[in-house]
This record gives structure tokens, sequence and C-alpha cells, in this order.
């Protein structure tokens, strides 16, 4: 296994590991627009410092067990001659897509490993990867979940205590997110941008308000799932906001998710089964 960071001719690795197998042939093609998206999105913000690390090894004539789609042959993963294992992606953190000020620090925006990898020590060299990357920046940040799950379901998305082992220390906390911080020498401590109430409230007459960017394909599936959904006697009582400027971002302190009557009530991706157990109560 080895890692590196991509270019922007070999961004193909990134739908290959985002809409991996596990996702699901419906889900993938529901995703096909955002995952457009997000790639325009990354090639912009390249020109910003967003860098992209991913974890490659040669491919085997071997099957393999696929946790959600069962047996494979290792091989049928591979991409330019390589079986790619997971991803890391980080930015300055002046630029993140997510409620968070600081300086100095490279922030990971996500991080994901395909299900046939985990436990194999992908993530560690990632991270690892990371920590030798940031050094020359002064600090490494995430928005990191404590006992949270990946869009409602049972993946431990981001957790809290995989980064603590690389010595990541708790900053603040908003909920089950936690803001972590490993300091490289910069000594500037980021901080969280909480939820903005007055802003929600003075946001129309909106009973429903949904946040989302380009940086997550799963952010545009929950809009499209949102607006699928929703009630006749609601859709023109929902809004839709896109994050993709930080000034958005700082004016309501949310960057994805879910307002409810002028309350925060998930402050993350979401997918309908999650959003309709707080939408199904609304009258009228």
């Amino acid at each position: 296994m080895r890692v590196k960071k991509i270019t922007e001719t070999e961004l193909d690795f990134i739908p290959a590991i985002c809409l991996d197998p596990s996702v699901g042939k419906e889900s993938i093609a529901a995703m096909q627009d955002g995952m457009g998206d997000r790639i325009s999105w990354i090639k912009d913000m390249m020109e910003m410092g967003l860098e992209i690390f991913v974890a490659l090894e040669k491919p085997k004539s071997e099957k393999i067990h696929y946790k959600w789609v069962g047996k494979m042959l290792h091989s049928d993963l591979a991409i330019r001659g390589q079986v790619p294992l997971g991803l890391l992606e980080c930015v300055p953190i002046e630029y993140a897509l997510e409620p968070i000020k600081g300086k100095k620090s490279l922030f990971i925006n996500c991080m994901w490993i395909l299900p046939p990898f985990w436990g194999k020590g992908v993530g560690k060299a990632l991270i690892e990867f990371l920590i030798n990357r940031a050094k020359r920046i002064g600090g490494t940040s995430v928005l990191a979940y404590d006992g949270d799950r990946w869009c409602g379901t049972s993946i431990n998305y981001l957790p809290l205590t995989f980064f603590e082992q690389f010595g990541f220390k708790e900053i603040e906390r908003d909920g089950s997110r936690v803001l972590l911080h490993l300091d490289l020498g910069a000594n500037i401590t980021p901080k969280l941008i909480y939820p903005k109430y007055e802003s929600f409230k003075d946001n129309n007459d909106a009973r429903i308000t949904a946040f989302f960017n380009c940086q997550c394909p799963w952010s545009k599936l929950m809009i499209d799932d949102l607006k699928k959904n929703t009630k006749e006697s609601l859709k023109n009582k929902l809004n839709i906001i896109e994050t993709n400027n930080r000034n958005i971002i700082e004016r309501f302190g949310i960057s994805r998710g879910l307002i409810i009557e002028g309350k925060p009530v998930i402050k993350r991706v979401a997918l309908w089964n999650e959003m309709q157990k707080q939408i199904k109560n609304l009258d009228n």
C-alpha cells in the first residue's frame, strides 16, 4: 500500500471511492449530478490549496468479501492499474465548508475507507500522510462525531476516538459534533461557529430549511430526497440554502443539515428516513 496526493488529471479515483459498490446502484445513479458538482468544486478548490490523498495497492487476482455487496475480485476495483483503498481530503481551514474558524491548519473535509479494507491500517496511513503534510502549515483539524452515524446508517463516520489515537485534542463540541485539533507548531486554536438561531427565524416564513454544498454528493442527494418526498402542503414552506460560500456558513452557523421552524434538528448530511421523522409532525 502507498499513499499519494492525486492531481487534477487523476480525479477519476474520487467517484470510485465516494460512490463505491457498497452505496448501491440505485443510490449511485441518483448521485451522479452531485458527483459532477463535487468534481467541479474540487477543481476550483485545488487552486485554493485543497489536497486529496488516496491509498492505493496493486490489483490482486483473488476474491474479497465486500460488506453489503458480497464476493468480488480485488482486481475489479482497479482504476488506472491501482486499487483505491480510501481517501482523505483536506483544505486550508480558512476555506473549509464547515462552521469553524481558524488559521494555519489543514482541515479534514472527509475521509472514507472502502469496506473491504476496514481495520487494515488504511486510515492510519492516510492520517500519518496528512500529519506529515500539515507540519509545514502548523496544525490539522477535523469536525468529528461522538456516537453519531453517517446519514443515520450504522457507519461510524469520522469517529472522535479514531483521531484521538493520533494526538488530536477536543476544542469544542456542538451536540455529537466535536471540533478536534492537532497542534503542529502554529499554536493557533480553531473555533466552532455555533448555529445562529436569529438567522433561522429571520429566514422568511420557511417551516423547513435545508442546507447543502457541493463538497459531498450525499449532500445533493439529501436535497433531492427532501424535494421529492416533502408533502405538497409544505413544499411552499421549504427553503433550500447552498453553502458553497463561507459567508453563508458564518451567517447561519451551519453548512449541511435541517432546520424545522427555526430549530436545528440535524447538523450534518441526512437521508429521507431521518428527515421524515423530523418533518412528519408538522401541521398543514
